[in-house]
């Protein structure tokens, strides 16, 4: 792979690199890639020289007659991930603020929680009145499990009683997507809730559900996406604001970090990742660096150093 590109490089090259980078990832990125290409053509066309700028990428997205307004938002959406890529190695690099040109109409992009926001969170289910008079305790440790673990919603609510095994510490899931179960290992912090969630609410028996608000009736979905939407509102949090899955995205994008500041092996621990997420495919856990550029273009710059050098 080619060193990255000086901060002082034409913008040709920064595309390049960044295009290079992302399908070592497994993404095609054909239309992307074709629009960034087009993007680096402008620039040369009209003499632009020195950093990216926001000004720039806006005169290019809105350069096409024939563009419609969201796909001018939609230009200027690609032109911004390069940039947060890009900012990384060069801090110059302008990065425009989100919805500039309106809505792209893409698909959300993972939201990553603070520890204060999934603090408050919890501490806001926590005071959720009944009836049952156990409500609060059941969805403060219902999010505060997914937060914590990182499995999915569906995975979290058809859990059993049966399925934790106190002396591995270790959950046991059995209904999982693609019908594959899984093991999760436990933190002990998250053991010990568990352990004392089940002595404040036992269940009837060890196919008791883990979370349930009627006797022997899993909590379903519905009802934990509507008390979720009441926490929201309660915090003051947009409603293009934090989703209930984004937990697991929370989860995965702060695993990555820890690793990249340890200086771990990210391709050993992303695939150790994906096993414990339970994803099919490794490249559905390698999203998750595509869903932070920022910690992507820093895991990139951290290889490049690494690499040894040659006269």
């Amino acid at each position: 792979m080619k060193s990255a590109p000086l901060a002082s490089d034409p913008l040709p090259e920064v595309v390049d690199y960044y295009l290079e980078v992302r399908h070592r990832l497994g993404f095609a990125l054909q239309r992307e890639g074709a629009q960034l290409t087009g993007l680096a053509a402008y620039a040369q066309e009209h003499g632009h020289s020195g950093p990216l700028t926001t000004e720039l990428m806006v005169r290019w997205a809105q350069s096409s007659a024939q563009a419609s307004p969201r796909q001018q938002a939609r230009r200027l959406a690609i032109a911004r991930r390069l940039a947060q890529f890009w900012a990384a190695f060069a801090p110059a690099t302008q990065v425009p603020p989100p919805g500039l040109l309106g809505s792209s109409g893409s698909v959300r992009r993972a939201y990553i929680y603070s520890p204060e926001q999934i603090r408050d969170l919890l501490a806001a289910a926590g005071r959720l009145p009944g009836p049952p008079a156990w409500r609060g305790l059941i969805f403060k440790m219902l999010l505060g499990l997914l937060a914590c673990t990182g499995m999915r919603v569906s995975e979290a609510l058809q859990l059993q009683r049966q399925d934790l095994d106190r002396a591995q510490a270790r959950l046991h899931l059995r209904h999982t997507k693609g019908g594959q179960s899984r093991y999760l290992i436990l933190h002990p912090s998250t053991l010990q809730a568990l352990e004392a969630y089940d002595r404040q609410h036992p269940g009837a028996g060890p196919q008791s559900p883990w979370f349930s608000l009627k006797p022997e009736h899993p909590l379903a979905y519905a009802s934990l996406a509507e008390v979720f939407d009441q926490l929201r509102h309660r915090l003051g949090w947009p409603a293009g604001g934090p989703r209930l899955h984004d937990l697991r995205h929370t989860f995965a994008v702060n695993c990555v970090q820890r690793w990249y500041d340890q200086g771990a092996n990210l391709d050993q621990k992303i695939l150790a990742l994906s096993t414990y997420l339970g994803h099919a495919n490794p490249q559905h856990t390698y999203w998750y660096l595509s869903a932070t550029p920022q910690l992507l273009a820093r895991i990139q710059a951290r290889r490049q150093s690494l690499l040894p050098l040659h006269p």
